[in-house]
């Protein structure tokens, strides 16, 4: 696989994965061996939460993903019995909890996200880079839409 190769994937994985179209097949329980919330939660963690950062509260979690913080507290218990996630006491309040991917949570959405990509090199040796380029654009201007769309939706309903 050349360079280009895997720069076009990863924009094409970019573009796939904001449209939604294939979200629900890459979060398949079989494969990974977690729910497809779990996963999400997860994946959440990992793009939001640096090694320097003090973590994310539940609250935030439920807040950024529209779930109810008890389906994200089942989620994260779940996640903690098998070491993915650490719970941390707050370092300027201690009542405050916050969540961290463990080192294995690391590895395994590395996993996943290699998983991914291999997946998505495949598709762009099958459609080819033009097509591929193309499909990428495509995937991200209906995606633009899209949430354009939902925004007037769902400002509709404040009047």
């Amino acid at each position: 696989m050349t360079d280009g190769q895997k720069n076009l994937a990863k924009e094409l994985m970019e573009s796939y994965f904001q449209s939604q179209v294939g979200g629900n097949m890459m979060q398949n329980r079989s494969i990974y061996n977690q729910k497809p919330g779990e996963i999400m939660v997860l994946y959440f963690i990992s793009m939001n939460v640096k090694d320097d950062s003090p973590g994310l509260m539940v609250s935030e979690i439920s807040g950024k993903l529209n779930i109810t913080s008890p389906t994200v507290t089942h989620h994260i218990n779940n996640l903690e019995a098998q070491e993915l996630v650490e719970r941390h006491a707050d370092s300027v309040d201690r009542r405050v909890v916050r969540i961290r991917l463990s080192d294995k949570g690391k590895e395994y959405i590395q996993r996943i996200n290699e998983a991914r990509l291999n997946m998505f090199v495949g598709l762009v040796k099958h459609l080819g880079e033009e097509e591929s380029m193309l499909f990428a654009e495509m995937l991200r201007k209906t995606s633009d839409y899209m949430r354009k769309q939902q925004e007037l939706y769902l400002r509709s309903f404040e009047k």
